[in-house]
């Protein structure tokens, strides 16, 4: 029987991990930003990196001073929602993350989220 070519066998195979940058949400513990992904890739309403978008879009509208002033565009900006997304979207999403999550974790990004809240 001739040999296969090592190439050939490795493409053949299916892959262990899967390895995905995850963005960082300041906070957070890994075995949070663990979790947090694994809701990302579970939900079919939910994409990798949604999390951290949102924490940072919603950070970004609390905490500007202009805040009260925000309105959505009638044309719907640029279309592209990491640049022009809807906060209260961003919340949405947050909202929907949290309750994927096992208690334990969601506690952690659920401390954050509040303390944001709080502030609004």
């Amino acid at each position: 029987m001739p040999r296969r070519r090592p190439g050939r066998v490795r493409a053949e195979q299916w892959p262990r991990h899967r390895l995905t940058y995850q963005p960082p949400i300041a906070g957070l513990s890994p075995p949070a930003l663990a979790e947090v992904a694994r809701v990302e890739r579970s939900r079919n309403y939910l994409w990798p990196g949604v999390t951290a978008e949102s924490v940072r879009i919603w950070r970004g509208f609390v905490r500007d001073p202009y805040r009260n002033l925000w309105s959505e565009y009638e044309d719907g900006g640029c279309g592209v929602w990491e640049c022009c997304g809807s906060p209260f979207e961003a919340r949405e999403f947050l909202d929907a993350v949290i309750h994927g999550m096992s208690r334990r974790r969601a506690r952690e990004l659920r401390f954050l989220v509040d303390q944001l809240d709080n502030s609004y």
